[in-house]
């Protein structure tokens, strides 16, 4: 990863982004001015550059470094754009998506990604949601559950299945659909990431055919691609912001007293954290491999990367508001409360741990040589 890409998010990340961070969690409203903001100061353009493929070195790098702003939903919402710019860079083959690609990355035009539905969760595969050949182009219909940052995107990323097929299973599509052709409902009242502003929503609407980002039978792939790189950017933003809640513990450890010494000279609290900052520190560093193989994004890895840095996650949130003790019960005290409820959601969002795990399931190798050579044989 080359150093101007550093020193431009030195540069784009400061103070006011952090405000906007800020009042994103005192509001409960995604402030649409930050994507803009890291958009015009150039930080997905040096992240992109020319590319079609991301350089997984400057997901991880631009992923921890929106996870050190304090709000995971904030960092999520800017990921979420930086992912339907990776589907678009990669699928997106027409003159108008091309363009919409560029405005994307210059901050002209904000995404969402419309993939889950009312009965199917993460099983996208089964979407209803559907397409049909009309005239010069395509009419959708259907309806979508979970659509992060819904309100205030520019353009949806919808995924539809092929409704000119009779197959059991037909192939899925994406096209790129305005907000303003879409039917966008009340967000839901979610448990924690409440400035993510997550909408329903239902349409009924025509697009022509260079809106098509991937044809039927490419849907799905355009789709994993564009979950796989989200995938790897929570990871980041979980071990950012779990490397802040272990430095503000332990600083409460050093300042907080118990029966006449500070928290800390108190081993099992001391070693328990220790282990957590271990466990933390292992997962920093296979970031870091994964940045430096050169073996690009890969949906296995991606996916194994998610699942374990938010199980660590939640973990490390609830441990260390434990050790807070009854402050870190307190929302308006400390932001540790406030990362634990947030942390939960890492859990589900781009694909539950039971989904993620069947997919990294698929590439598990028997080694049969090494059973043959080393097995005794059975009585």
């Amino acid at each position: 990863m080359s150093e101007s890409f550093t020193g431009v998010l030195d540069a784009a990340l400061d103070e006011d982004v952090r405000k906007l961070a800020d009042q994103a969690e005192a509001t409960g409203r995604f402030p649409k001015e930050l994507i803009r903001m890291i958009a015009e100061r150039g930080v997905y353009a040096a992240k992109w550059g020319t590319d079609t493929r991301p350089d997984v070195a400057k997901v991880v790098t631009l992923a921890s470094r929106l996870g050190t702003m304090g709000s995971l939903p904030v960092a999520a919402g800017a990921g979420v754009q930086d992912s339907c710019i990776a589907v678009l860079r990669r699928f997106g083959g027409t003159d108008y998506l091309h363009d919409l690609t560029d405005k994307g990355i210059r901050g002209e035009t904000v995404f969402c990604i419309a993939g889950t539905e009312h009965g199917s969760g993460s099983d996208l595969a089964h979407a209803e949601s559907q397409c049909v050949r009309e005239g010069s182009g395509y009419r959708l219909t259907g309806s979508k559950k979970f659509v992060s940052l819904a309100p205030i995107a520019d353009v949806a990323l919808v995924l539809v299945r092929d409704g000119d097929t009779r197959a059991v299973s037909p192939h899925a599509a994406m096209f790129a659909v305005p907000t303003g052709q879409l039917e966008i409902g009340r967000p839901h009242a979610l448990v924690g990431n409440t400035c993510l502003n997550t909408s329903p929503l239902r349409f009924d609407t025509w697009v022509p055919a260079e809106a098509m980002i991937a044809r039927p039978g490419l849907g799905s792939a355009a789709m994993n691609w564009g979950l796989a790189h989200e995938r790897l950017c929570i990871a980041g933003h979980i071990v950012a912001v779990c490397e802040a809640a272990i430095g503000l513990t332990a600083a409460r450890m050093r300042r907080r007293t118990q029966s006449g010494s500070s928290l800390f000279e108190h081993q099992a609290l001391r070693l328990r954290l220790a282990d957590l900052m271990a466990r933390v520190k292992i997962m920093r560093l296979a970031l870091l491999g994964v940045s430096t193989a050169g073996e690009g994004l890969d949906l296995r890895t991606a996916a194994g990367l998610k699942v374990s840095a938010a199980r660590l996650g939640e973990e490390v949130l609830s441990e260390c508001m434990h050790i807070f003790g009854g402050v870190g019960y307190l929302s308006r005290q400390s932001p540790i409360s406030r990362w634990w409820r947030d942390m939960k959601l890492a859990r589900v969002a781009a694909g539950a741990d039971e989904v993620l795990w069947e997919l990294v399931a698929v590439g598990i190798v028997a080694d049969d040589d090494a059973y043959d050579r080393l097995m005794a044989d059975e009585d």
